[in-house]
């Protein structure tokens, strides 16, 4: 069916996104202001990595679920990252412990275009969710097994009249 390999393959890369959440349950959040490490950070992170292996699973199997476990995970991704961005003070934490090591950078380019450019990551990437999103809906027939109507997919059955 049109469209399997691509949504498994994605699922193979949500579940190694998943994996590497796990490994990074000890690295900082920006939460609430400030750089958040410890409980908080390690459940921030084993939140995502249980969405993540979820939608990996739920592509991978092509499972009916698959796809409502997209739609969830894109919404919950787009409010984190929305929360993300609506924390100044979080993210300035972030970007000058990332930074820390390269204080010329910060110096020769200013905190506020890298914030700036981070807000434009941050966007692309709600972006590129909601894009795999929308392709999830429109080749939803893989999860069911059946043709969407007046797709090229559904010449291919023969009609059902009962």
């Amino acid at each position: 069916m049109k469209g399997r390999p691509t949504i498994r393959i994605a699922g193979a890369f949500f579940a190694l996104s998943a994996i590497i959440e796990l490994v990074s349950m000890g690295v900082q959040v920006p939460l609430l202001g400030a750089l958040r490490g410890g409980l908080t950070a390690a459940v921030y992170h084993g939140a995502f990595a249980a969405l993540l292996l979820t939608i990996g699973v739920g592509l991978w199997k092509t499972a009916p679920w698959g796809a409502r476990a997209v739609y969830l995970g894109t919404v919950v991704y787009s409010l984190d990252r929305f929360r993300y961005l609506l924390d100044r003070p979080g993210r300035e934490s972030e970007l000058l412990h990332q930074l820390g090591s390269y204080p010329e950078i910060v110096e020769t380019f200013g905190v506020d275009l890298l914030l700036r450019l981070g807000t434009l990551m941050a966007l692309l990437f709600v972006g590129c969710w909601w894009g795999f999103a929308v392709y999830v809906y429109v080749r939803r027939a893989v999860f069911t097994g059946a043709p969407v109507p007046g797709s090229a997919d559904a010449r291919d059955f023969p009609l059902h009249l009962s």
